[in-house]
């Protein structure tokens, strides 16, 4: 891990992969960690991953469990490939 301070006069963390956690005295947590592509969160004992713009929860599997690869899914798309004049 490396720690900086930035131009913003604010401590800047770097090579972050074992997690942070942040607690206030109310109990509210949030932890972060980097992976090679984007952010792993946790906040209130819920995942989330941010990644190339989007913060989203993590994708589970079918049993339930977060998969490994987390990309953002796009709402509303059935088709793999683009629709041509015959299946429009």
């Amino acid at each position: 891990m490396k720690i900086t301070v930035n131009e913003e006069n604010e401590i800047q963390f770097e090579e972050v992969f074992i997690g942070i956690s942040l607690k206030t005295i109310d109990g509210e947590k949030l932890s972060i960690c980097m992976r090679d592509s984007g952010f792993e969160f946790n906040y209130q004992g819920k995942m989330y991953f941010a990644k190339e713009g989007y913060v989203e929860p993590f994708n589970l599997s079918v049993r339930g469990n977060p998969l490994v690869d987390q990309t953002h899914q796009e709402e509303g798309i059935a088709q793999t490939t683009p629709p041509n004049e015959d299946n429009k």
